[in-house]
């Protein structure tokens, strides 16, 4: 019994560690509005989630050397086509209620368009619609050899990375343990 005592207790303290972390990198206080637009536009929360981590690790002010901007690194062309497909007027792209609605109204659209696909949205998402089409359509493609038929390793690894964090984050949205109780020890 206590060795079943003390197995418990190293699991929670694991699991506490582990959302901390979690914590760390995935801050809460951007929940609401992924959770609204991904409502809105049928895309899972975690992935967007996800994209935000790898995009720009939840930097509102994040800015690529490509010209990408703001949490979901959008490029400004990507930016102005998305405020006309959704009729908006006035808009300042780093906002992060802003950038999370377009990015996450994008990834509804790649979805859309490469048959709800997430892996094949994603490599739109990174190397533009075109080019992932292309990919897709080469001779001999196999979705599950994909990494000889993408021609950028940062997109291959851009693929494996947001898959691999969009895991741990619905393991950790789903099941974390003390989630809210450490969010508010952290404040965030």
């Amino acid at each position: 019994m206590k060795k079943l005592i003390k197995f418990i207790i190293k699991l929670a303290l694991i699991i506490f560690v582990l959302e901390l972390v979690y914590l760390h990198f995935i801050p809460m206080k951007y929940d609401t509005i992924i959770d609204k637009y991904s409502q809105e536009y049928g895309v899972d929360s975690s992935l967007v989630k996800a994209v935000i981590f790898k995009e720009s690790r939840f930097k509102e002010s994040a800015v690529s050397s490509k010209g990408a901007i703001g949490l979901m690194q959008l490029m400004p062309s990507t930016a102005i086509w998305l405020t006309k497909k959704l009729d908006i007027d006035d808009y300042k792209i780093e906002s992060a209620d802003l950038n999370i609605r377009l990015g996450t109204y994008y990834l509804s659209y790649l979805l859309d368009i490469m048959n709800s696909d997430v892996e094949h949205a994603l490599l739109a998402y990174n190397a533009g619609p075109e080019n992932a089409k292309r990919w897709i359509n080469a001779e001999g493609y196999n979705k599950k050899d994909m990494d000889n038929y993408v021609d950028f390793e940062e997109t291959r690894k851009y693929v494996r990375e947001i898959r691999l964090t969009r895991n741990i984050i619905d393991f950790v949205d789903n099941h974390g343990l003390f989630l809210d109780q450490v969010a508010k020890i952290l404040g965030d």
